[in-house]
């Protein structure tokens, strides 16, 4: 049994890597000529949906660990939960990307969603976004969880959690970082609550989308590429489905209800701004991220000429 997981852990390492170059190369071309193009938050042209390159790079190493389990027979479990990772993180990507595409996107949070279909009678695409990410989490609820109220908590998290990333994606890098931090939570917990050869079996199907935000993270800290919605919605439903499967539901409630507070927060402050005015959230955010004066030096040459 040991050696068929170290096989499984080689490919989850080795397969991303591989595919990172050239699934960018590959990706930022397709879309360039989507015209996936958007302006960042300090006026900047930069291309969005950048988390497809991720959710491709997942998705193909996620088929092969698939793949593998029913060839070696490891484990029953592992493989459903992979089967039903699988579906549900291609399933939100869709319906990030399919918001990532749309041109109503001046419309944001959950009041201003709801307030279009109240007052013009029109389903926005984040609305569009919302029914389909509820109806995944509700699906996929159903053979994750066998009791009423683990099906409750489970079905919230995997339909908040994608939400709460994507709160978060609005300066370089900042979404993956709330990402790893999650992430870490629920290793974490499940490793002091579960215990470690436990735990090490659900994280196998964690590390491609891992490893995978790692390598996008210099090209999202950069100002290079957005994750958009399509990202956010795939590490969001990551983070969720991990804790739904690798901690106890004491620990699912909790963060449930720390979800529930962020986004009911949202809806009438600004993230941006609290981050601005705490001192260690504020470098934590800045990290690896480029400087006006270092972008306005890559842009003019070393020697300052423009």
């Amino acid at each position: 049994m040991e050696t068929k997981i170290m096989i499984m852990i080689l490919v989850a390492v080795v397969f991303p890597l591989v595919l990172d170059r050239p699934l960018y190369k590959v990706g930022t071309q397709k879309l360039k000529a989507l015209g996936m193009n958007r302006f960042n938050y300090d006026g900047e042209p930069v291309l969005t949906a950048g988390g497809l390159i991720l959710v491709c790079s997942s998705v193909i190493t996620g088929i092969v660990l698939i793949g593998l389990l029913w060839l070696r027979r490891v484990d029953r479990e592992l493989f459903l939960h992979g089967i039903l990772f699988l579906t549900g993180m291609i399933t939100m990507a869709f319906w990030g990307w399919r918001d990532d595409c749309a041109s109503d996107r001046d419309v944001k949070g959950f009041r201003g969603h709801f307030g279009v279909l109240w007052r013009e009678r029109r389903i926005t695409s984040g609305m569009w976004k919302l029914i389909g990410g509820t109806s995944t989490a509700f699906c996929l609820t159903l053979a994750l969880s066998n009791t009423l109220w683990a099906e409750f908590v489970a079905f919230g998290l995997l339909a908040l959690t994608p939400n709460i990333i994507n709160l978060f994606d609005l300066r370089p890098g900042r979404a993956i970082k709330v990402f790893w931090c999650l992430i870490a939570l629920a290793v974490g917990f499940g490793l002091l609550t579960i215990g470690a050869s436990a735990a090490m079996v659900n994280w196998i199907l964690l590390i491609p989308i891992f490893l995978a935000s790692i390598l996008l993270f210099p090209h999202d800290v950069g100002g290079k590429i957005m994750l958009g919605d399509t990202g956010s919605n795939a590490l969001g439903f990551a983070a969720g489905f991990f804790f739904v499967i690798g901690t106890p539901i004491y620990v699912q409630t909790s963060m449930l209800m720390l979800f529930l507070c962020l986004q009911i927060a949202a809806e009438f402050c600004s993230f941006s701004r609290v981050i601005e005015q705490i001192g260690w959230l504020r470098r934590l955010d800045q990290w690896g991220r480029v400087t006006e004066a270092e972008n306005k030096e890559n842009q003019t040459g070393s020697s300052g000429l423009v």
